[in-house]
């Protein structure tokens, strides 16, 4: 900035200077031509060069007396004249060079304003260029508290495990008895039909309100479209919702010069809080277990994720499940394993 502003002020002293001289030259030479025309006024007057020679006819020619010319002071107003004359050619060669330097002083202005232009041009493009680079910083920021917030997700479902595992270890060991009966033939649960899910852990059971989760999450989705077709992988999480919360990953594809977005896995986690309702309790006609079943369509099917410690519960559920005329179907999972899910994962077989 400092380089462009020195050349400006450079040539707008010129410019000043310039129109002062020429001022100045301007008021000399009127000052010369009023004094010359005072002199030209003032001088004396040669009275024998003005009064004509005259022959009178039949008469004695007249006697002329010549007046007395002062030659000193003629050839003092001839030096005067001279010099006057040489110092307005000076003041004339000086009036052209000052003419020239103002032709040239133009032309470094004009070559100056072109210099700004082309300056100015540059300071646009960098301007703009910042501006890109400002945005592409904020975006990065974004997504850089988008995967701190994952990673914390992580680490919160992490201690979880920890705290599972640790109880797990001090657990007696225990061997449960299970009814052996006929299973009957299943069949695999279309897109199209009703599904509620339960989990079955410690003896307990719980809803796992699956497609609430998944509604909040197309939500979500919706509102972070811009950021999500951006990258190339994006982590989100939904909840609580009736004591769960969803956590997912998108990736992104590049499919004949279109972005192409889809949920590649997805994980349901409880809260820490969360209880459920022992198999005294939800046999009940009153527990929140037989109130879902009444909710429910019917004709709908009954998914319970169930752990090794909940088998003899699931048994008394699905018994009751099928007297009131729902489909079951079981997903057995490890102890530690959460409930998860993904386009390429298998959908359930009721029974």
């Amino acid at each position: 900035m400092s380089r462009r502003k020195k050349p400006r002020e450079e040539m707008e002293f010129g410019s000043d200077s310039f129109l002062d001289v020429v001022a100045n030259v301007v008021g000399i030479l009127i000052i010369l031509m009023v004094l010359a025309g005072i002199r030209a006024k003032t001088a004396p007057v040669n009275l024998a060069e003005e009064i004509p020679e005259t022959t009178p006819v039949k008469t004695p020619p007249p006697v002329v007396i010549a007046a007395p010319v002062d030659e000193e002071a003629k050839a003092a107003r001839q030096h005067e004249l001279a010099a006057l004359q040489s110092q307005s050619d000076s003041l004339q060669q000086e009036l052209d060079r000052l003419c020239q330097a103002a032709k040239a002083d133009a032309t470094q202005l004009t070559e100056l304003q072109s210099q700004d232009a082309v300056q100015k041009n540059r300071f646009t493009a960098l301007t703009s260029n910042l501006e890109g680079e400002f945005a592409a910083l904020r975006d990065n920021q974004q997504e850089s508290e988008l995967l701190e917030a994952a990673l914390h997700a992580v680490r919160v479902r992490l201690k979880k495990r920890q705290a599972e595992v640790v109880a797990a270890e001090k657990q007696p060991n225990r061997v449960e008895k299970l009814e052996h009966r006929i299973t009957p033939v299943s069949r695999v649960i279309s897109e199209n039909e009703n599904e509620l899910h339960f989990r079955c852990q410690g003896g307990a059971v719980t809803v796992v309100p699956i497609e609430e989760l998944v509604e909040r999450m197309k939500g979500q989705i919706d509102r972070q479209r811009d950021v999500i077709l951006r990258l190339k992988k994006y982590s989100g999480s939904v909840g609580p919702v009736r004591g769960w919360n969803l956590n997912y990953v998108i990736e992104t594809q590049q499919q004949l010069g279109m972005v192409r977005a889809s949920v590649s896995q997805f994980e349901l986690l409880p809260e820490a809080d969360l209880a459920g309702e022992r198999s005294d309790v939800a046999l009940r006609p009153d527990s929140a277990f037989r109130n879902e079943l009444r909710k429910a369509e019917p004709g709908s099917t009954i998914t319970f994720w169930v752990y090794p410690d909940s088998f003899v519960l699931f048994r008394k559920l699905q018994a009751l499940a099928h007297r009131e005329g729902f489909t079951v179907a079981a997903r057995p999972l490890p102890e530690g394993t959460p409930i998860m899910g993904s386009p390429n994962g298998s959908r359930s077989a009721a029974q």
